[in-house]
């Protein structure tokens, strides 16, 4: 088949289905809920600023007004981008979850309406509904982090003092490319497993149990991190400790857990990565990462590349 055919097929089923993922209720509510988040967590930055700010320009005018020596503003000596830690937490939650949503619909709706053979008795390859579908979840994925890098941006513009730099900037983008990295391999997953699945609550069990595995399970056993503390951008980084079990533990299953490597990431690129942070697993983080979103993309083109599509709804 020539590659404009198989190019216009994958644009038609991306924008049809980007059409439909957001009308349902689910996806546009966790959509909304993220980007809710995403505000306050920018609401919560700017207002701790202004209210030390604030707290600060009182205590010059007693100090000046007593004779006593005026210390530095404490906002100069935090990074600015630190302020946005909370970022990190709202991506590993709400918006992987999101993103296992979105994909997992971008496959189930269209085999729960039948849409399946239809689009099999079609004059396309399997490999242009992969690419379109792919391509769907890419784009609406991106679509989430640009409303956050938007509002991310807003913020540090209207920040009262301490802006970011060259430096500062490029670490904030980077951020959200990573968060983009993490997003996708969840959405990539929640695809293959709703290919691959005889049982629609199956395809949406597995992913969302391997979420809740490497976002709160797994960080207790190589790092002793509480389910409690898993949702604190700095609990989440205190050492493990030191003890041989922990040791082992964080080199051996490290590698497979995603969510500890991406928030060793995120607190390095925003900026609050404690002294003390270790990270003991085989793998350093970012290979760790792109090993898990490589991982992700081959299962969701094998499991469509070998999609029965003379079939449409699921089987139990």
């Amino acid at each position: 088949m020539p590659a404009s055919i198989s190019g216009d097929g994958a644009r038609v089923i991306a924008r049809q289905s980007l059409l439909f993922i957001f009308r349902e209720r689910t996806v546009a509510l966790l959509a909304g809920l993220f980007v809710i988040l995403v505000l306050i967590s920018a609401y919560l930055g700017w207002s701790a600023t202004s209210t030390v700010n604030a707290i600060y320009a009182d205590a010059v005018v007693y100090l000046k007004g007593v004779g006593q020596p005026v210390p530095p503003n404490p906002v100069n000596d935090i990074s600015p981008l630190s302020l946005m830690r909370n970022m990190s937490i709202y991506v590993s939650l709400i918006g992987a979850l999101s993103a296992i949503v979105i994909g997992y619909q971008l496959i189930a709706a269209d085999r729960k309406s039948g849409v399946v053979p239809l689009l099999g008795s079609r004059p396309f390859e399997r490999a242009t509904y992969a690419h379109g579908k792919i391509r769907a979840l890419v784009m609406a994925v991106a679509g989430l982090m640009l409303v956050a890098a938007v509002i991310a941006v807003a913020t540090f513009i209207i920040l009262p003092t301490n802006p970011l730099g060259a430096v500062g900037w490029i670490s904030l983008f980077t951020f959200f490319g990573l968060a983009f990295v993490y997003m996708l391999m969840f959405g990539l997953l929640a695809m293959a497993t709703a290919a691959w699945a005889r049982s629609e609550s199956v395809g949406l069990l597995l992913p969302v149990t391997v979420w809740l595995t490497v976002t709160f399970i797994l960080p207790s056993l190589t790092s002793n991190i509480h389910p409690t503390a898993a949702i604190n951008p700095i609990s989440a980084l205190a050492p493990p400790p030191d003890t041989g079990f922990f040791h082992w533990t964080g080199w051996l299953f490290g590698p497979i857990s995603i969510a500890e490597s991406f928030k060793y990431l995120s607190a390095g690129l925003l900026d609050y990565l404690p002294a003390t942070a270790i990270n003991h697993s085989m793998v350093p983080p970012l290979p760790d990462l792109l090993l898990a979103l490589t991982g992700s993309a081959v299962l969701a083109v094998r499991a469509l590349m070998t999609m029965d599509m003379t079939r449409g709804d699921y089987n139990a």
